[in-house]
């Protein structure tokens, strides 16, 4: 019977420098996988940071356009609050000072306006934990900064819409809106010459027109003290973040 013997394979034991290279080989291999993922992630990263900045911009360009909007109400308003406050001492048994009462309040008093910001972008930020995606010099703290600029602002336009509800409250009490659709009363538009109902509560005139003063001062410091500074604020923040972010 044949035997075969397989020949012995000798396993020379590798040398340090062996080792050593293909530990470097190994490291170097995963330390640029690192740095690719890393650089993958930056502009990544950048490229979301750029997203939220063309959002929060058509934004804000937006809130520009309600400010000048909700300004120019209020512009109005005050003008036309102010031809109002000067019926408070006209005899309103005179039916020509009831007109003019009933035109006034009807335009100027009974709707009102505030700001509410387009705040997609702001939102999405907060909720998602973007913000730290903003890295570029003062980018995020002028967002932030907005941010608190329009929290203020809400602040301020809940005191006057808390306001204004007091006064369409105290309306109620003392006018009868149906002259409005009562044909007997108004045409097309135009007064007839059937006297309006009469006003003839003076407790309840006077604490009125002094709900309308007060209302007054709240609106023009709505207007001059938030939105006027805001709309300036908002324009210059646009020009900003265009010229950072090279945004046509």
């Amino acid at each position: 019977m044949e035997v075969h013997h397989h020949p012995d394979i000798e396993h020379k034991p590798k040398h340090f420098k062996e080792y050593f290279l293909e530990f470097v080989m190994i490291f170097l291999a995963v330390t640029m996988g690192f740095i690719a993922e890393s650089i993958r992630e930056h502009f990544t990263d950048r490229s979301r940071e750029r997203e939220y900045i063309q959002g929060f911009i058509s934004n804000v360009e937006t809130d520009t356009a309600t400010l000048a909007g909700v300004l120019n109400f209020d512009h109005q308003q005050i003008k036309g609050i102010d031809s109002f406050l000067l019926l408070a001492h006209a005899p309103m048994a005179d039916n020509n000072n009831r007109k003019e009462f009933y035109r006034l309040f009807i335009k100027y008093l009974y709707t009102s306006a505030t700001f509410k910001s387009s705040d997609a972008t702001l939102q999405q930020l907060k909720n998602t934990g973007d913000y730290r995606l903003i890295i570029r010099d003062h980018a995020a703290d002028s967002l932030a900064q907005y941010d608190s600029d329009i929290n203020g602002i809400y602040t301020e336009g809940a005191l006057y819409e808390a306001y204004f509800k007091e006064i369409i409250s105290r309306l109620d009490e003392l006018t009868d809106m149906t002259v409005f659709t009562d044909t007997t009363y108004m045409r097309r538009g135009k007064w007839t010459e059937k006297p309006l109902p009469p006003l003839n509560d003076p407790d309840k005139l006077r604490v009125l027109f002094n709900k309308v003063f007060d209302f007054r001062i709240i609106t023009n410091a709505y207007a001059e003290d938030y939105l006027a500074p805001e709309l300036g604020k908002a324009t210059r923040l646009i020009a900003f973040l265009k010229k950072e972010y090279d945004i046509k």
